[in-house]
């Protein structure tokens, strides 16, 4: 299983091209087609998965983020980090 302790700041993290991020009553899903595979994602989930397209660091990811929620920038490396592998260990994310 990938950690969050695994991810370094300088991966680049890229879609698998098969998933798509899609709202059913109300839910935020990842699905994929052909694996008939749904991965449920929270609101913080879905925008890091917007953010990762393939160009993006973790670490650029992270900054955008602190920008954005300045009042949880103590939290977001964490949880980008914890996003990532997540998704690395489901399968809709690579890193390069």
């Amino acid at each position: 299983m990938t950690s969050p302790e695994s991810i370094a700041l300088n991966d680049v993290p890229d879609t698998d091209t098969g998933y798509r991020l899609e709202e059913f009553d109300g839910e935020l899903v990842l699905y994929h087609s052909t694996a008939t595979q749904v991965l449920y994602l929270n609101e913080t989930a879905a925008l890091v998965w917007r953010l990762c397209d393939g160009k993006r660091t973790v670490e650029t990811i992270c900054a955008l983020l602190k920008e954005a929620y300045p009042n949880t920038a103590d939290q977001i490396e964490h949880d980008v980090t914890a996003t990532v592998a997540d998704l690395v260990h489901s399968g809709a994310l690579t890193l390069r």
